[in-house]
């Protein structure tokens, strides 16, 4: 390259985000992370993504779940849903998880579900994921929950810990909001057997 392109050449600055932190070049108007406005020292990020995992976190998958329920009942399609969470001996006495069961669950969810289908962080402590299954009968959501339960727990092998499933279909004829179905499913995952809500 020649020297006087070298001496040309501009230095791109930046500048550091207010509300996540991250670098956005010098004049622009919104981060290109979070897509607040740099100028507003008040604006909060609207972060719909989990940092660590990469999946939906939980501000995001409530309002999905909203969607998806609705649609469901709209057009008279089944919904499944599936909730994943570590269980082990070896968990610390507070409560708290390994810091990389997370991730690891994340990881192995995301690889094993389908393009349709819509995984989220619901809670990091203790770790719980929610999976939306759309169009997904009981036995659709059964043969999901097996799949993608022996891809967490292959997984989670040198974590000295397993995982446990809930699951439930949605008939479509119930109308439910996603606080009744959060709750449906997690009844599932602690009692250990499926449920099938609406006839």
């Amino acid at each position: 390259m020649p020297l006087g392109d070298v001496l040309r050449r501009k230095t791109i600055e930046v500048v550091v985000c207010p509300a996540c932190g991250l670098a956005a070049p010098t004049g622009s108007t919104f981060c290109n992370h979070c897509g607040i406005r740099l100028d507003d020292p008040d604006s909060q990020p609207l972060h719909i993504v989990d940092r660590a995992t990469g999946l939906f976190n939980d501000r995001f998958i409530r309002p999905v779940l909203e969607d998806e329920l609705a649609r469901a009942h709209r057009y008279g399609r089944p919904l499944g849903l599936m909730l994943v969470e570590p269980v082990g001996s070896d968990s610390p006495p507070d409560g708290q998880q390994h810091p990389d069961v997370l991730k690891v669950i994340a990881a192995a969810v995301a690889g094993s579900i389908r393009e349709v289908d819509t995984p989220g962080v619901l809670n990091r402590e203790p770790v719980q994921l929610l999976i939306l299954l759309p169009d997904t009968d009981m036995s659709g959501t059964a043969h999901a929950a097996t799949r993608i339960l022996d891809a967490v727990n292959s997984s989670l092998l040198g974590l000295e810990c397993r995982a446990r499933a809930g699951i439930v279909s949605i008939h479509p004829t119930q109308r439910l909001r996603a606080g009744a179905a959060i709750e449906a499913v997690s009844r599932s995952a602690r009692l250990g057997r499926p449920e099938l809500l609406g006839r």
